[in-house]
């Protein structure tokens, strides 16, 4: 039951970019923190306050943080590594989540309990992947999930290549700033817009779905 709902091409296309939407959450944080900046302004006079800047004060984790962060993006959106980077962003999520559910957040622990709720519906995708390794049976690779196709790893070279590009460029005011921006905004969209429109196309024309995966 569940390898056939694997077969169809929207649900396919769903989890595709449940890993693109869960790496973009990752760009931006982990980009701050391995650059040395400061996460948030939040008053230190606060526990949340407190925590963020001890947080920053900690140098070398603080480092390490941001770099497996950006690593665990990475991972997610090359699509043939995504399980390696669902099983890091789980782990990293999951200090998060506690992170939030402990300190006085203000609803921010509704939006890192639904980051962990996509990470664990990805780790069940490739259920069969994960209890390959501790199995003493073989399991038919047919009954694996699909595999990506170089539409979508193409693709996702190029969304965390511009992601990083917009995190460098970051608020600056310059013209070389806002020209990085506007010409990564452009690729972006063009590039999300030209996969969606040859995976549909392809859809509609009936290709079988391992092919266009």
């Amino acid at each position: 039951m569940f390898y056939k709902l694997q077969q169809y091409q929207s649900v396919q296309w769903i989890i595709i970019h449940i890993r693109y939407l869960i790496a973009l959450a990752f760009v931006p944080s982990g980009f701050t923190k391995l650059m040395g900046e400061r996460f948030t302004q939040l008053p230190k006079s606060e526990a949340v306050g407190q925590f963020f800047e001890a947080l920053y004060q900690s140098g070398m984790y603080y480092h390490f943080l941001g770099l497996a962060q950006i690593v665990t993006a990475i991972l997610l959106m090359t699509q043939r590594f995504a399980l390696i980077g669902t099983i890091l962003f789980l782990a990293i999520t999951t200090n998060i989540w506690m992170i939030t559910v402990s300190l006085p957040f203000k609803g921010t622990w509704i939006i890192t309990s639904l980051m962990m709720f996509a990470g664990f519906v990805l780790l069940y995708w490739d259920k069969n992947r994960i209890s390959a390794v501790y199995s003493d049976s073989e399991i038919p690779g047919k009954k694996y999930a699909p595999k990506a196709s170089k539409l979508w790893i193409n693709a996702g070279i190029v969304y965390i290549i511009s992601l990083l590009a917009l995190c460098y460029a970051g608020p600056k005011t310059d013209l070389v700033s806002k020209g990085i921006a506007i010409i990564t905004y452009f690729i972006l969209g063009t590039t999300f817009f030209y996969t969606n429109f040859v995976f549909w196309k392809k859809s509609n024309h009936g290709i079988k779905s391992q092919n266009i995966l």
